[in-house]
Protein backbone atom coordinates (compact mmCIF):
# COMPACT_ATOMS: atom_id res chain seq x y z
CA UNK A 1 0.00 0.00 0.00
CA UNK A 2 1.62 3.29 -1.12
CA UNK A 3 1.35 6.73 0.78
CA UNK A 4 -0.65 8.08 -2.46
CA UNK A 5 -3.41 5.34 -1.85
CA UNK A 6 -5.01 8.30 0.78
CA UNK A 7 -5.79 5.39 3.87
CA UNK A 8 -5.94 7.19 7.07
CA UNK A 9 -7.03 5.12 9.95
CA UNK A 10 -9.36 6.35 12.37
CA UNK A 11 -9.53 4.73 15.99
CA UNK A 12 -12.96 4.81 16.78
CA UNK A 13 -13.42 3.16 20.39
CA UNK A 14 -12.25 -0.15 20.07
CA UNK A 15 -12.58 -0.40 16.41
CA UNK A 16 -10.38 0.78 13.80
CA UNK A 17 -12.34 2.05 10.59
CA UNK A 18 -9.78 2.22 7.34
CA UNK A 19 -11.46 5.09 5.48
CA UNK A 20 -10.39 5.76 2.01
CA UNK A 21 -10.43 10.32 1.80
CA UNK A 22 -9.15 12.17 -1.28
CA UNK A 23 -7.29 15.75 -0.04
CA UNK A 24 -10.93 17.45 -0.30
CA UNK A 25 -12.34 14.55 2.09
CA UNK A 26 -9.49 14.91 4.24
CA UNK A 27 -9.72 18.82 5.00
CA UNK A 28 -13.63 18.41 6.11
CA UNK A 29 -12.74 16.05 9.26
CA UNK A 30 -11.37 19.50 10.43
CA UNK A 31 -14.88 20.98 10.05
CA UNK A 32 -17.07 21.67 13.12
CA UNK A 33 -20.45 19.94 13.28
CA UNK A 34 -19.81 16.37 13.46
CA UNK A 35 -20.48 16.20 16.94
CA UNK A 36 -21.39 18.53 19.86
CA UNK A 37 -18.04 18.72 21.24
CA UNK A 38 -16.63 19.97 18.38
CA UNK A 39 -19.47 22.95 18.31
CA UNK A 40 -19.09 23.16 21.42
CA UNK A 41 -15.43 23.75 21.90
CA UNK A 42 -15.45 26.29 19.12
CA UNK A 43 -18.40 28.43 21.02
CA UNK A 44 -16.19 28.59 23.94
CA UNK A 45 -13.29 30.04 21.58
CA UNK A 46 -15.02 32.32 19.61
CA UNK A 47 -18.68 33.51 21.05
CA UNK A 48 -18.38 37.01 21.53
CA UNK A 49 -20.63 36.92 24.76
CA UNK A 50 -18.54 34.38 25.96
CA UNK A 51 -15.56 36.85 25.36
CA UNK A 52 -17.43 40.25 27.18
CA UNK A 53 -17.94 38.00 30.28
CA UNK A 54 -13.97 36.80 30.51
CA UNK A 55 -13.63 40.28 30.16
CA UNK A 56 -16.05 41.87 33.08
CA UNK A 57 -14.14 39.25 34.51
CA UNK A 58 -10.73 40.17 34.52
CA UNK A 59 -12.41 44.05 35.61
CA UNK A 60 -13.24 42.54 39.08
CA UNK A 61 -10.68 40.71 39.79
CA UNK A 62 -8.35 43.74 38.49
CA UNK A 63 -10.75 46.08 40.87
CA UNK A 64 -9.78 43.47 44.20
CA UNK A 65 -5.98 45.50 44.22
CA UNK A 66 -7.79 48.68 44.55
CA UNK A 67 -9.65 48.01 47.40
CA UNK A 68 -8.78 47.30 51.05
CA UNK A 69 -5.13 50.30 50.74
CA UNK A 70 -4.43 53.66 51.97
CA UNK A 71 -5.49 56.57 49.97
CA UNK A 72 -3.31 58.74 48.64
CA UNK A 73 -1.23 60.84 50.72
CA UNK A 74 -1.65 64.58 50.91
CA UNK A 75 1.59 66.45 50.77
CA UNK A 76 1.20 69.80 52.75
CA UNK A 77 3.32 73.18 51.90
CA UNK A 78 2.43 76.14 53.75
CA UNK A 79 4.02 79.47 54.57
CA UNK A 80 3.64 81.09 57.69
CA UNK A 81 4.02 84.69 59.16
CA UNK A 82 4.05 86.15 55.44
CA UNK A 83 4.66 90.09 55.78
CA UNK A 84 6.48 92.65 53.60
CA UNK A 85 9.32 91.39 55.14
CA UNK A 86 9.56 87.67 53.69
CA UNK A 87 8.39 84.34 54.85
CA UNK A 88 8.23 83.65 58.84
CA UNK A 89 8.11 79.92 58.15
CA UNK A 90 8.33 77.78 56.17
CA UNK A 91 6.17 73.71 56.64
CA UNK A 92 6.59 70.70 54.59
CA UNK A 93 4.49 67.55 55.63
CA UNK A 94 2.58 64.56 55.04
CA UNK A 95 -0.95 63.85 55.78
CA UNK A 96 -2.41 60.35 55.73
CA UNK A 97 -6.19 59.10 56.20
CA UNK A 98 -5.89 55.82 58.30
CA UNK A 99 -9.09 53.13 58.87
CA UNK A 100 -9.14 51.54 61.48
CA UNK A 101 -11.49 48.92 63.06
CA UNK A 102 -11.01 46.56 60.19
CA UNK A 103 -12.42 48.01 57.23
CA UNK A 104 -9.51 47.41 55.06
CA UNK A 105 -10.19 44.08 55.09
CA UNK A 106 -14.04 44.46 55.05
CA UNK A 107 -13.26 46.43 51.55
CA UNK A 108 -11.31 43.60 50.73
CA UNK A 109 -13.32 41.23 51.02
CA UNK A 110 -16.17 42.88 49.42
CA UNK A 111 -14.27 43.13 46.28
CA UNK A 112 -13.31 39.53 46.51
CA UNK A 113 -16.83 38.49 46.87
CA UNK A 114 -17.53 40.95 43.60
CA UNK A 115 -14.86 39.12 41.37
CA UNK A 116 -16.47 36.05 42.23
CA UNK A 117 -19.93 36.97 41.66
CA UNK A 118 -18.67 38.46 37.61
CA UNK A 119 -17.24 34.61 37.59
CA UNK A 120 -19.97 33.15 38.36
CA UNK A 121 -21.71 35.07 35.93
CA UNK A 122 -19.56 34.30 33.53
CA UNK A 123 -19.92 30.49 34.10
CA UNK A 124 -23.55 31.21 33.94
CA UNK A 125 -23.28 32.88 30.58
CA UNK A 126 -21.14 29.73 29.40
CA UNK A 127 -23.70 27.32 30.53
CA UNK A 128 -26.34 28.73 28.57
CA UNK A 129 -24.60 29.13 25.73
CA UNK A 130 -23.57 25.41 25.61
CA UNK A 131 -27.23 24.41 26.08
CA UNK A 132 -28.16 26.64 23.32
CA UNK A 133 -25.61 25.17 20.89
CA UNK A 134 -26.12 21.88 22.06
CA UNK A 135 -30.07 22.23 21.20
CA UNK A 136 -28.99 23.96 17.74
CA UNK A 137 -26.84 20.41 16.76
CA UNK A 138 -29.74 18.71 17.51
CA UNK A 139 -31.58 20.32 15.73
CA UNK A 140 -28.82 20.76 12.48
CA UNK A 141 -28.96 17.01 12.91
CA UNK A 142 -32.32 16.26 12.51
CA UNK A 143 -32.62 18.68 9.65
CA UNK A 144 -29.51 16.56 7.93
CA UNK A 145 -31.50 13.54 8.63
CA UNK A 146 -34.79 14.74 7.31
CA UNK A 147 -32.93 15.16 3.91
CA UNK A 148 -31.40 11.99 4.42
CA UNK A 149 -35.37 10.75 4.45
CA UNK A 150 -36.86 12.53 1.80
CA UNK A 151 -33.58 12.13 -0.64
CA UNK A 152 -34.62 8.28 -0.09
CA UNK A 153 -38.22 8.78 -0.73
CA UNK A 154 -37.95 10.34 -3.67
CA UNK A 155 -35.37 7.86 -5.03
CA UNK A 156 -37.91 5.17 -4.38
CA UNK A 157 -40.82 7.17 -5.93
CA UNK A 158 -38.69 7.47 -8.74
CA UNK A 159 -38.10 3.64 -8.96
CA UNK A 160 -41.92 3.35 -8.60
CA UNK A 161 -42.58 5.56 -11.45
CA UNK A 162 -40.26 4.06 -14.23
CA UNK A 163 -41.43 1.06 -13.18
CA UNK A 164 -44.89 2.42 -14.15
CA UNK A 165 -43.77 3.86 -16.99
CA UNK A 166 -41.74 0.86 -18.03
CA UNK A 167 -45.06 -1.73 -17.60
CA UNK A 168 -47.52 0.54 -19.37
CA UNK A 169 -45.65 2.60 -21.79
CA UNK A 170 -47.91 5.51 -23.25
CA UNK A 171 -50.97 3.55 -23.59
CA UNK A 172 -54.04 4.79 -21.87
CA UNK A 173 -54.68 1.42 -19.47
CA UNK A 174 -54.23 2.21 -15.59
CA UNK A 175 -52.54 5.28 -16.99
CA UNK A 176 -54.16 6.95 -13.85
CA UNK A 177 -51.59 5.28 -11.80
CA UNK A 178 -48.78 6.47 -13.75
CA UNK A 179 -50.27 10.80 -12.83
CA UNK A 180 -50.53 9.10 -9.19
CA UNK A 181 -46.63 8.26 -9.46
CA UNK A 182 -45.45 11.38 -11.34
CA UNK A 183 -47.93 13.44 -8.44
CA UNK A 184 -46.15 11.88 -5.95
CA UNK A 185 -42.69 12.02 -7.17
CA UNK A 186 -42.89 15.49 -7.80
CA UNK A 187 -44.19 16.16 -3.59
CA UNK A 188 -41.26 14.47 -2.87
CA UNK A 189 -38.92 16.28 -4.99
CA UNK A 190 -40.46 19.46 -3.57
CA UNK A 191 -40.01 17.68 -0.05
CA UNK A 192 -36.48 17.48 -0.43
CA UNK A 193 -36.15 21.26 -1.66
CA UNK A 194 -38.03 21.92 1.28
CA UNK A 195 -35.66 20.03 3.84
CA UNK A 196 -32.70 21.06 2.17
CA UNK A 197 -33.81 24.89 3.12
CA UNK A 198 -34.42 23.49 6.81
CA UNK A 199 -30.66 22.11 7.08
CA UNK A 200 -29.15 25.44 5.79
CA UNK A 201 -31.26 27.31 8.08
CA UNK A 202 -30.13 24.90 11.32
CA UNK A 203 -26.55 24.78 9.92
CA UNK A 204 -26.66 29.09 10.28
CA UNK A 205 -28.46 29.21 13.51
CA UNK A 206 -25.43 26.84 14.99
CA UNK A 207 -22.91 28.92 13.01
CA UNK A 208 -24.39 32.22 14.91
CA UNK A 209 -24.00 30.56 17.92
CA UNK A 210 -20.75 29.54 17.78
CA UNK A 211 -19.39 32.37 16.65
CA UNK A 212 -18.50 31.80 12.63
CA UNK A 213 -20.07 33.32 9.96
CA UNK A 214 -23.70 32.13 8.53
CA UNK A 215 -22.54 30.23 5.53
CA UNK A 216 -19.31 28.69 7.30
CA UNK A 217 -19.13 25.18 6.09
CA UNK A 218 -20.37 22.60 8.72
CA UNK A 219 -18.93 18.96 8.79
CA UNK A 220 -22.24 16.42 8.32
CA UNK A 221 -23.16 15.22 11.50
CA UNK A 222 -22.86 12.19 13.06
CA UNK A 223 -25.65 11.52 14.90
CA UNK A 224 -27.54 12.65 18.32
CA UNK A 225 -25.52 12.77 21.81
CA UNK A 226 -26.02 9.88 23.95
CA UNK A 227 -28.11 10.50 26.50
CA UNK A 228 -27.26 9.36 30.09
CA UNK A 229 -29.38 8.22 32.63
CA UNK A 230 -29.63 9.72 35.78
CA UNK A 231 -31.31 10.24 38.78
CA UNK A 232 -33.04 13.15 40.06
CA UNK A 233 -31.66 13.33 43.33
CA UNK A 234 -28.01 13.41 41.78
CA UNK A 235 -28.66 16.30 39.36
CA UNK A 236 -29.97 18.14 42.04
CA UNK A 237 -27.48 17.50 44.12
CA UNK A 238 -24.82 18.47 41.19
CA UNK A 239 -26.83 21.50 40.92
CA UNK A 240 -26.26 22.56 44.95
CA UNK A 241 -23.00 22.34 44.29
CA UNK A 242 -22.03 23.35 40.70
CA UNK A 243 -24.97 25.44 39.24
CA UNK A 244 -23.51 29.19 38.48
CA UNK A 245 -26.29 31.09 39.39
CA UNK A 246 -26.87 29.29 42.68
CA UNK A 247 -23.08 30.25 43.21
CA UNK A 248 -23.94 33.53 41.80
CA UNK A 249 -26.25 34.61 44.37
CA UNK A 250 -24.05 33.15 47.12
CA UNK A 251 -21.22 35.40 46.10
CA UNK A 252 -23.85 38.15 46.30
CA UNK A 253 -25.02 37.52 49.63
CA UNK A 254 -21.30 37.34 51.06
CA UNK A 255 -20.94 40.69 49.84
CA UNK A 256 -24.20 42.00 51.07
CA UNK A 257 -23.19 40.72 54.23
CA UNK A 258 -19.42 42.43 54.06
CA UNK A 259 -21.48 45.40 53.15
CA UNK A 260 -23.33 45.19 56.27
CA UNK A 261 -20.55 44.58 58.66
CA UNK A 262 -18.81 47.52 56.96
CA UNK A 263 -21.57 49.80 57.50
CA UNK A 264 -21.91 48.90 61.28
CA UNK A 265 -18.54 50.18 61.60
CA UNK A 266 -19.85 53.62 60.66
CA UNK A 267 -20.20 54.78 64.05
CA UNK A 268 -16.58 54.40 64.58
CA UNK A 269 -14.24 57.25 63.95
CA UNK A 270 -11.37 57.08 61.12
CA UNK A 271 -7.53 58.99 61.65
CA UNK A 272 -5.87 61.24 60.01
CA UNK A 273 -2.04 61.30 60.84
CA UNK A 274 0.60 64.14 59.78
CA UNK A 275 3.75 65.26 60.25
CA UNK A 276 5.58 68.40 59.26
CA UNK A 277 9.29 70.02 59.12
CA UNK A 278 9.15 73.63 60.36
CA UNK A 279 11.93 76.18 59.07
CA UNK A 280 12.14 79.34 61.10
CA UNK A 281 14.82 81.67 59.88
CA UNK A 282 17.12 82.46 62.54
CA UNK A 283 16.06 80.02 64.73
CA UNK A 284 16.71 76.21 64.49
CA UNK A 285 14.05 73.93 62.34
CA UNK A 286 11.69 71.99 64.60
CA UNK A 287 8.52 69.09 63.23
CA UNK A 288 5.60 69.34 64.07
CA UNK A 289 3.09 65.73 64.42
CA UNK A 290 -0.95 66.14 64.07
CA UNK A 291 -3.60 63.32 64.75
CA UNK A 292 -7.20 64.24 63.59
CA UNK A 293 -10.19 62.26 64.01
CA UNK A 294 -14.02 62.85 61.94
CA UNK A 295 -16.60 62.75 64.77
CA UNK A 296 -19.85 60.87 64.20
CA UNK A 297 -22.15 62.98 65.05
CA UNK A 298 -25.20 62.32 62.92
CA UNK A 299 -26.53 58.66 63.86
CA UNK A 300 -29.64 59.45 62.38
CA UNK A 301 -27.83 59.08 58.88
CA UNK A 302 -25.78 55.68 59.76
CA UNK A 303 -28.57 54.25 61.33
CA UNK A 304 -30.46 55.00 57.80
CA UNK A 305 -27.29 53.32 56.24
CA UNK A 306 -27.40 50.37 58.56
CA UNK A 307 -31.20 49.70 57.96
CA UNK A 308 -30.95 49.67 54.31
CA UNK A 309 -27.40 47.47 54.71
CA UNK A 310 -29.68 44.99 56.81
CA UNK A 311 -32.53 45.29 53.84
CA UNK A 312 -30.21 44.53 51.14
CA UNK A 313 -28.38 41.43 52.91
CA UNK A 314 -31.85 40.04 53.45
CA UNK A 315 -33.13 40.65 50.23
CA UNK A 316 -29.95 38.77 49.16
CA UNK A 317 -30.29 35.80 51.09
CA UNK A 318 -34.13 35.77 49.88
CA UNK A 319 -33.48 35.85 46.42
CA UNK A 320 -30.57 32.75 47.01
CA UNK A 321 -33.27 31.04 48.57
CA UNK A 322 -35.86 31.15 46.34
CA UNK A 323 -33.03 30.60 43.46
CA UNK A 324 -32.57 27.16 44.95
CA UNK A 325 -35.80 26.50 45.09
CA UNK A 326 -36.38 27.20 41.34
CA UNK A 327 -33.37 25.49 40.48
CA UNK A 328 -35.19 22.24 41.99
CA UNK A 329 -38.31 22.77 40.71
CA UNK A 330 -36.67 23.46 37.36
CA UNK A 331 -34.45 20.39 37.63
CA UNK A 332 -37.57 18.27 38.27
CA UNK A 333 -39.64 19.62 35.38
CA UNK A 334 -36.41 18.55 33.20
CA UNK A 335 -35.94 15.07 34.53
CA UNK A 336 -39.29 13.89 34.55
CA UNK A 337 -39.78 15.15 30.54
CA UNK A 338 -36.51 13.71 29.49
CA UNK A 339 -37.52 10.33 31.61
CA UNK A 340 -40.70 10.50 29.31
CA UNK A 341 -39.10 11.32 26.61
CA UNK A 342 -36.45 8.64 26.14
CA UNK A 343 -39.22 5.98 26.58
CA UNK A 344 -40.82 7.43 23.74
CA UNK A 345 -37.96 7.73 21.77
CA UNK A 346 -37.79 3.41 22.74
CA UNK A 347 -41.08 2.94 21.69
CA UNK A 348 -40.65 4.77 18.53
CA UNK A 349 -37.34 2.87 17.63
CA UNK A 350 -38.63 -0.62 18.48
CA UNK A 351 -42.53 -0.74 18.04
CA UNK A 352 -43.30 2.12 15.25
CA UNK A 353 -40.34 2.17 13.15
CA UNK A 354 -39.90 -1.86 12.54
CA UNK A 355 -43.45 -2.44 11.35
CA UNK A 356 -43.59 0.90 9.67
CA UNK A 357 -40.56 -0.46 7.17
CA UNK A 358 -42.27 -3.83 6.94
CA UNK A 359 -45.56 -2.22 5.65
CA UNK A 360 -43.33 -0.69 3.10
CA UNK A 361 -41.39 -3.64 1.60
CA UNK A 362 -44.38 -5.78 1.60
CA UNK A 363 -46.45 -2.68 -0.08
CA UNK A 364 -43.95 -2.64 -2.40
CA UNK A 365 -43.41 -6.46 -3.43
CA UNK A 366 -47.43 -6.95 -3.60
CA UNK A 367 -47.02 -3.89 -5.83
CA UNK A 368 -44.70 -5.45 -8.25
CA UNK A 369 -46.17 -8.80 -7.90
CA UNK A 370 -49.12 -7.26 -9.45
CA UNK A 371 -51.01 -8.31 -5.86
CA UNK A 372 -51.74 -4.72 -4.12
CA UNK A 373 -52.45 -1.38 -5.66
CA UNK A 374 -50.08 2.03 -6.09
CA UNK A 375 -52.34 3.23 -3.22
CA UNK A 376 -51.28 1.43 -0.49
CA UNK A 377 -48.01 1.42 -1.23
CA UNK A 378 -47.98 5.28 -1.12
CA UNK A 379 -49.72 5.34 2.21
CA UNK A 380 -46.94 3.17 3.98
CA UNK A 381 -44.11 5.33 2.36
CA UNK A 382 -46.43 7.94 4.23
CA UNK A 383 -46.67 6.66 6.80
CA UNK A 384 -43.30 5.27 7.62
CA UNK A 385 -42.28 8.94 6.81
CA UNK A 386 -44.31 10.30 9.41
CA UNK A 387 -42.89 7.94 12.15
CA UNK A 388 -39.15 9.03 11.16
CA UNK A 389 -39.60 12.44 11.28
CA UNK A 390 -41.83 12.20 14.32
CA UNK A 391 -38.54 10.09 15.78
CA UNK A 392 -36.69 12.87 14.82
CA UNK A 393 -38.79 15.75 16.18
CA UNK A 394 -38.49 13.58 19.54
CA UNK A 395 -35.01 13.46 19.59
CA UNK A 396 -34.76 16.87 19.32
CA UNK A 397 -37.16 18.00 21.84
CA UNK A 398 -34.76 15.01 24.31
CA UNK A 399 -31.46 16.70 23.26
CA UNK A 400 -33.37 20.11 23.94
CA UNK A 401 -34.35 19.12 27.43
CA UNK A 402 -31.10 17.14 28.59
CA UNK A 403 -29.35 20.15 27.27
CA UNK A 404 -31.56 21.99 29.89
CA UNK A 405 -30.86 19.68 32.95
CA UNK A 406 -27.18 19.90 31.97
CA UNK A 407 -27.73 23.86 32.09
CA UNK A 408 -29.43 23.52 35.75
CA UNK A 409 -26.60 20.72 37.26
CA UNK A 410 -24.24 23.15 35.92
CA UNK A 411 -21.98 21.13 33.33
CA UNK A 412 -21.85 17.80 31.36
CA UNK A 413 -23.96 15.28 33.55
Amino acid sequence: MTRASGIIRLAIGATTAVLWLSPVGAAEQTLPGATVESVVAIAKRLNPTVAAASLDFDAAVHKIGTAGVLADPTLVLEAWDVNRLGVGQRRFGLEQEVKLWGKYGLERDIAQSDADAAKFQGRAIVTDLIAQVVAAHGEYNAAYEATGISVEIKRRYDEILGLLRSRYGTTSVDQQDVIKAEIEAATAEGDVVRRQGEQKSAAARLNALIGRPSLAPLAAPTGFRNVKAISLAQVQGLARSANPMLALAGAQSNSAAQTKSLTDLNYYPDVTLGAKYVQRPGTEDTGEFMAKFNVPLHYEVKDAEQRAAGARLGAAQARNEALRLRIDGQIADAWFSVDALRKVVQIYATRQLPPARSSVDNARNGFQAGTSDLSSVFESERRLRTVQLDLLKLKVELQTKYAEMERLAGGSL
